[in-house]
């Protein structure tokens, strides 16, 4: 079961990341190249994968559940992406 979790938290935040990179790319003003969104989608997606792997998920998952470890990692991958942006810029 603990897999499941880990894995269940890295794709909860990468959606997070995705949806927040394509958030800047949809309001990118001007043109912005598939080149610099590919490049940005695989950065914050290993942001992500790195904070879920620092954070002990497993401690949570009594507390909060399934739903909850979906929830609150998703948010932390789309925040990452958007501290990643702000630190690019």
């Amino acid at each position: 079961m603990n897999e499941y979790i880990v894995i269940l938290a890295i794709v909860a935040a990468a959606i997070g990341a995705v949806a927040s990179t394509i958030q800047g790319y949809m309001r990118a003003e001007g043109n912005y190249s598939l080149k610099k969104l590919a490049s940005a989608l695989v950065s914050s997606v290993f942001f992500a994968f790195g904070i879920v792997n620092i954070t002990n998920v497993e401690a949570s998952f009594g507390t909060i559940g399934v739903v909850g470890i979906f929830i609150s990692n998703a948010l932390l991958g789309y925040g990452i992406d958007q501290a990643h942006s702000a630190l690019d810029k």
